[in-house]
């Protein structure tokens, strides 16, 4: 933030007035088709944000079945973050999340950060698909919920197939509630992006997918290309590649980029001339005798373990996983133990970054740079301060936030509740899940308070209670609903992956064609790690029906301009889908990213500068010369060198 950007934030919070590109939205949208409703955006917000004025959320009704137009209607959550230009490009950005599952508004405010870099010429569109994040309510199983709230906060991986678990009893509630899963699919999503821009009043709009979103944005090219100017997909799922087959390819792709980057370094090469052959070794290893770790005896699941690691964060683990291959090849465990301790992650001191960087520089100057490397630290210190400050005020002044009366009575349930023993506080939990998908109700407010707070407490809940408006009640409900979806992200998650993937992938993915793909892995250590975990989806999807759709896994072919990004590290998705993914798209360019993993614009600058410049001219060549300088830099042995 900057003094300027605090000083208009400041004033823009003070201002009566609001965007006036929002004004006919507040009034039901810009489409009669597709109802439009105000709502509060989830806690919390930027501290640049001004609900109203840089921010809008609330709810867009679009049709269940968009080929039968006049039935039932599913409520998409959505937020608008405005530009920060005063002349922004007139074609948003509109983010489909991964998954399928995953969510967008739920966690708004770290989605808009992500997101940040394409703010300051175009506006970002968010929304939780239809079945995810919360845009769950036509698929809510409200009864299991609220009977087994903490089956589902604390999901059991291991259990997560049992028939009498609360996964299962929750699949059932739905299917008996008559809901037509078979709607709950990647087309009829795609359609929903279109009605969203129409709602919002956006005719040209460019998307951004990530992981499942890519598909979904493959998927949009096919059934909903209407005024779709272009799509940037990064970290890519293939329509035409059967996901769960593959889910081990990522990582064996990933540990070949290692081996292959190390081979192609004279250095790296020299000091570990057998390294694919060390891979081998170092499985037999871990799976004939395994290593201790921290205490830990670990087998042959560490190798995927650590790509996994690597792809999540953006430290220097592919700098050291040859030493660490090699070590392990001979059943030792010094490195690995140092990198998964975060040993090797560098000192970001002052003082040790003046000492790694100035050797050239007279000791004048080194003092110079270390002065101004402390005030920076300070300056960000100051930063966050005043970014806490900024939000208390938002949350105060927002005229569609939630009143002060119910944030007192949100701040002192939370007081009372870390004074409460655990079974006390699993029962208040459970309780307060139960206000999940219900009519808001005063009196039911009460009973809660009475029934599961301490008495002590009770005289100062009750009398905040009685404060509170009827508006101050609906925001507690709603409060509720968005505590309770963080809460159970991870059962949630499962549940909608279940719906959408289940009912659409199979049989086109299938235990038979896993095995196919894994016996014929680059390294076979991939399969022994990871094996477990990956069946499980095949598992999971026995609770659900399936309806394949026909044509929807044949390759998508395009002529409207389209970027791939992927990076070496990635787990999750093949790094080589970018590649494989233009192959119909005749306007469509690849980009891999060195030392990226699973979404790629989290892991350089290289990679967000690469796609706001596809964004802006997107029929021209991206110049992708920044990726040269992500090639990683091995640690290479003294005795080596």
């Amino acid at each position: 933030m900057t003094p300027d950007q605090i000083f208009a934030t400041v004033l823009a919070l003070m201002s009566p007035d609001t965007d006036p590109t929002f004004d006919a939205l507040s009034s039901g949208g810009n489409d009669p088709r597709y109802p439009l409703t105000v709502e509060a955006c989830p806690r919390p917000l930027g501290p640049l944000e001004v609900e109203g004025k840089t921010i809008l959320c609330g709810r867009i009704a679009v049709p269940e079945n968009h080929d039968a137009l006049g039935g039932k209607t599913v409520p998409l959550a959505f937020a608008v973050l405005k530009a920060r230009s005063l002349s922004p490009a007139p074609d948003p950005v509109i983010y489909l999340h991964g998954g399928p599952g995953g969510h967008a508004v739920q966690e708004l405010d770290f989605n808009a950060e992500v997101f940040d870099f394409l703010r300051d010429r175009r506006d970002i569109i968010m929304f939780d698909q239809r079945a995810s994040g919360i845009s769950d309510r036509t698929v809510a199983c409200y009864t299991e919920l609220s009977a087994d709230f903490i089956g589902f906060a604390q999901p059991d991986e291991a259990k997560i197939s049992d028939p009498n678990g609360p996964l299962a009893k929750c699949i059932s509630e739905i299917y008996a509630s008559g809901i037509d899963l078979s709607l709950y699919n990647t087309t009829q999503s795609a359609l929903d992006v279109r009605a969203i821009m129409d709602a919002l009043g956006y005719p040209i709009y460019n998307a951004f997918g990530v992981s499942y979103g890519t598909k979904l944005g493959q998927e949009l090219l096919r059934s909903a290309p209407e005024g779709l100017r272009s799509l940037v997909i990064d970290s890519i799922s293939r329509v035409d590649n059967p996901a769960y087959d593959t889910n081990g390819v990522p990582s064996d792709q990933a540990l070949g980029w290692i081996v292959d980057f190390c081979a192609a370094d004279a250095a790296c090469a020299a000091a570990f001339p057998n390294l694919e052959a060390d891979v081998a070794k170092a499985a037999e290893v871990l799976d004939t005798q395994g290593v201790t770790i921290a205490g830990n005896k670990v087998g042959p699941e560490l190798i995927a373990q650590l790509l996994d690691q690597s792809n999540k964060f953006n430290g220097p683990f592919t700098a050291y996983m040859p030493q660490v291959i090699t070590e392990l090849a001979k059943g030792e465990t010094k490195t690995v133990t140092t990198l998964l301790a975060r040993g090797f992650n560098p000192d970001n001191s002052p003082a040790a970054v003046v000492a790694r960087n100035g050797t050239g520089l007279s000791d004048s100057d080194k003092i110079f740079a270390e002065v101004l490397l402390m005030q920076s630290q300070q300056m960000r210190s100051l930063e966050a301060t005043a970014g806490k400050l900024m939000v208390t005020l938002a949350g105060d002044l927002s005229p569609l936030g939630a009143a002060a009366t119910e944030q007192l009575l949100d701040d002192a349930l939370s007081e009372a509740a870390r004074t409460m023993d655990q079974a006390r506080l699993l029962a208040l939990l459970q309780a307060y899940a139960g206000f999940v998908g219900q009519t808001p109700d005063r009196a039911k407010v009460e009973t809660f308070v009475r029934q599961y707070l301490p008495e002590t407490e009770q005289p100062r809940l009750l009398a905040i209670l009685a404060a509170m408006s009827d508006a101050d009640v609906t925001a507690f409900y709603d409060r509720a609903a968005i505590d309770a979806a963080r809460v159970t992200s991870g059962a949630k998650m499962l549940l909608t992956l279940g719906i959408i993937a289940c009912q659409e992938d199979i049989p086109f993915n299938s235990q038979k064609g896993y095995d196919a793909v894994a016996a014929d892995y680059r390294f076979p250590v991939i399969d022994k790690g990871m094996r477990a975990s990956d069946s499980q989806m095949y598992t999971l999807c026995a609770f659900f029906k399936s309806h394949p759709r026909q044509g929807f896994h044949d390759p998508v072919t395009s002529d409207l301009p389209v970027l791939a990004m992927a990076g070496t590290k990635d787990t999750a998705t093949n790094p080589d889908a970018a590649e494989k993914v233009i192959r119909t798209l005749s306007n469509g360019q690849a980009v891999l990213f060195p030392e990226a993993g699973h979404t790629v614009i989290q892991f350089s600058q290289c990679a967000k500068d690469v796609a706001v410049s596809f964004l802006e001219t997107p029929s021209a060549p991206v110049n992708t010369g920044c990726t040269e300088a992500l090639k990683p830099k091995f640690y290479v042995p003294a005795a080596a060198q």
